[in-house]
């Protein structure tokens, strides 16, 4: 508390004194209550998913948060908001991340007071060499860089102690970098020994790591660790005191601090100097002038000043910094120790759900936004595909989230929020008000699609539970009531990757319900008759195998596969009986069982390595530019010994129905030997799924991965696209035909064919 209090104090006074100074340019004025919690939520998320601490050390951030909010709405000035805000940072016990008081609102370029530059060599005391690598651009100091070292060397020799100034206030960036090369020059000769420099690590992101289960994509969350310099002594390896002088605005350098932690060097100090002088950070604007800055990376060496001195008020005058180098560089050398921090390994901890909270108190729920919206910010692979800016989700939603009048409302927040992600993965679960609604639950046990603009049943999953229903028949009420009204009901929290699709997937939404409830259809016949027709949802009738055979052999010596049926165990011997077909038609109307990966190895007639090109964010501790980043792969495609490659034709039906791995394994297919898509366009969502836990115990899910065809095609929001267009009539479903086999099988009898379709002994290894 002290602690806080003294920086709370000192943010106040400064801010007082900013406003007072006539020299410094007018404050701006407070953002609004809105504005502010806008940028809070983005200084949170930046902390959240990128400051190392939060990747070991025991902090409840969403409590900080929490406690933040009020606080950060009830700020009158610029001072209340500064030390609201600096309180909730409090939290992490790092003062490399604050609000930066206001003489560091500018860049280390702005004129500020500092100690007159020197020539690169210089002596004081007659056997104190000073090297001021502030003179990076004067001649001695080129040739320096140029590797000629050798023109040290002599006054090295003389030198009883050597201080080696790298203050930076009021330097350029350019001689900043200069300064850090003239170090990698000077410091091998004045190393007494070896200088073993440790790597610096930051939380590495490889995509989003799933908050309630596992996912087939591999997404983690690690520290990635820049490896260590080793740097050898080039000097005589005469012991003696060497000090480095340092200011605010100087970076602390790895190589000094080993030095120091060694006991090689000493280090004086100007103004304060913490340990964020020698990490990567960021900064976080939060209006009326006001900046955040964040750690991003942290070293396994401490930071410790011999002296400390304060910042200079006028460049003339006496040099106290200087003079206190010189004083103690006129005792012994000290002989140290290496001293290292040992940093805690990365622990990964999932969000909390806060399940009892169904409608979670005012600030959860704003918590609950934040989290959603960092989450998208920072992970989702498909950002760019968005029709409307996540970027400004934050101030469309804050009112809705804020005035959520009960738990439904908060639900539903949550849901019309998920459906601008426009991606075929997004579901929620786990609020019983979604189940309430149709956006989560259980499914019916039969299928539906839209036909000629018509709800029609083409499949039942399971008989019993739907007594009287039949392929065919036109759904048009549910439980007395319009089932158009409940699909319009459902719009607003629905998404999907395409409109095809997402009429798709408000018909089965629904349809949707808790486990055991019933539901009564209106439905009408091929007669036109109506009838009521009731079922029972049940998770079993999405259990029960579903009848019929796998594969069989259709007329004109055609091989027929039902992907939603064929299992892996399956495969060898369902290309066993088809190997001698002249096609094969792969039914992917659906979803499969995993057997692209069985079956791509008898397909590869081309020889294909790579089926598919993936991306996925990363983020890492490099430039604001460069933060959210794209690990880009290309997934090669399966391999295996098989007794023969599948020569003949092939052709993948596929409509609204297949998702994700069906596409994935249209991507395969495709690959392999350039199967032909017949039917209408996949749903468009493809990239193993993640999700994110709210308040309230909801779970989202959403796409971890972009992927794409194989020559960089998109897939997600457009599908696999056929190159024969079909779609069932509802006349045609009635009477038990199956328009697009039809069409597929029409397709292949008119075109050419290899024949012969297996050759013996083929194999792909």
């Amino acid at each position: 508390m002290p602690r806080t209090l003294l920086t709370s104090f000192a943010l106040a006074f400064g801010l007082v004194a900013l406003t007072a100074s006539a020299a410094e340019p007018p404050p701006t004025a407070l953002p609004s209550r809105e504005e502010r919690l806008d940028r809070l939520a983005r200084l949170w998320g930046q902390v959240r998913y990128r400051h190392p601490y939060l990747a070991y050390k025991d902090i409840d951030w969403d409590a900080a948060l929490v406690a933040a909010i009020p606080r950060v709405e009830a700020a009158k000035d610029r001072a209340a908001y500064a030390t609201a805000v600096q309180d909730m940072l409090e939290e992490l016990r790092d003062p490399a991340t604050r609000i930066l008081r206001p003489d560091e609102q500018q860049e280390a370029t702005q004129k500020a007071p500092t100690a007159p530059v020197r020539d690169l060599r210089s002596w004081e005391a007659k056997d104190v060499l000073v090297l001021d690598l502030r003179a990076a651009q004067q001649p001695a100091a080129l040739a320096l860089l140029r590797g000629k070292s050798e023109e040290l060397r002599p006054d090295l020799a003389k030198a009883k102690a050597v201080i080696v100034d790298l203050r930076a206030r009021g330097v350029d960036e350019r001689t900043t970098w200069s300064m850090n090369d003239l170090l990698g020059k000077v410091l091998p000769l004045l190393l007494t020994q070896e200088l073993q420099v440790p790597g610096e690590r930051s939380v590495y992101h490889s995509g989003y790591r799933p908050q309630s289960g596992g996912s087939s994509g591999g997404y983690a969350m690690s520290f990635l660790t820049s490896a260590g310099e080793l740097i050898s002594p080039q000097g005589e390896g005469k012991a003696r005191p060497v000090i480095f002088l340092l200011d605010d605005k100087s970076y602390a350098d790895p190589r000094v601090l080993t030095m120091k932690a060694q006991g090689q060097a000493q280090i004086v100090t100007e103004g304060r100097l913490d340990d964020g002088a020698a990490v990567q950070k960021t900064r976080v604007e939060l209006g009326g002038g006001l900046t955040a800055v964040v750690r991003l990376s942290e070293l396994g060496i401490p930071l410790r000043a011999d002296a400390v001195l304060p910042k200079r008020a006028r460049s003339e005058g006496k040099d106290d910094t200087l003079q206190k180098a010189l004083e103690l560089a006129r005792k012994p050398a000290k002989k140290g120790k290496a001293r290292e921090l040992d940093l805690p390994p990365a622990r990964w901890q999932a969000d909390r759900k806060y399940e009892d909270m169904l409608y979670p108190k005012r600030e959860y729920r704003l918590l609950a936004l934040f989290r959603l919206w960092n989450v998208i910010q920072f992970f989702y692979p498909y950002k760019h595909l968005m029709d409307r800016d996540w970027d400004g989700t934050l101030a469309t939603f804050l009112p809705k989230f804020e005035k959520a009048k009960d738990a439904a409302e908060y639900a539903l927040a949550v849901a019309e929020m998920s459906t601008l992600i426009q991606d075929g993965h997004t579901g929620l679960r786990g609020h019983p008000e979604l189940e309430k609604r149709g956006l989560a639950g259980v499914g019916a046990p039969f299928e539906l699609m839209e036909i000629e603009g018509q709800p029609v049943v083409v499949g039942i999953r399971d008989a019993e539970a739907a007594p009287g229903l039949a392929p065919g028949q036109v759904v048009e009420t549910i439980d007395g009531k319009p089932l158009a009204e409940r699909v319009e009901a459902l719009k607003p929290y629905v998404t999907a990757s395409h409109p095809v699709h997402l009429r798709h997937m408000l018909l089965a939404r629904a349809m949707m319900g808790p486990e055991g409830s019933q539901a009564t259809l209106g439905v009408r016949d091929a007669a036109g008759q109506p009838k009521q027709v009731r079922f029972t949802r049940s998770v079993k009738s999405f259990q029960k195998p579903r009848q019929g055979e796998a594969w069989r052999v259709l007329p004109d010596n055609i091989g027929y596969v039902d992907l939603t049926r064929l299992q892996v165990p399956e495969v060898a011997g369902m290309f066993e009986k088809l190997k001698n077909t002249k096609a094969i038609v792969f039914d992917m109307r659906g979803y499969p069982k995993g057997t692209a990966w069985s079956i791509v190895p008898y397909l590869n007639t081309r020889k294909a390595r790579y089926g598919a090109v993936f991306e996925r964010n990363v983020i890492t501790a490099v430039s604001e530019e460069e933060a959210n980043g794209r690990y880009k792969f290309f997934q090669e495609l399966p391999k295996a010994d098989v007794p023969f490659l599948y020569r003949g034709r092939t052709v993948m039906l596929i409509d609204e129905r297949a998702i994700s791995q069906s596409e994935h394994s249209g991507l395969f297919f495709e690959a392999a030997n350039g199967t032909t898509f017949i039917g209408s366009p996949s749903a468009g969502a493809n990239g193993d799924v993640t999700d994110l836990v709210l308040p309230g115990g909801i779970t989202l899910g959403f796409t971890g991965h972009d992927v794409r065809h194989l020559d960089g095609r998109q897939l997600q929001r457009v599908g696999l696209r056929p190159q024969v267009f079909v779609r069932p009539t509802i006349l045609g479903v009635q009477a038990g035909k199956d328009e697009v086999l039809d069409k597929a099988l029409e397709f292949l009898k008119g075109g050419s064919s290899s024949g012969g379709a297996a050759v013996a002994g083929d194999s792909v290894r």
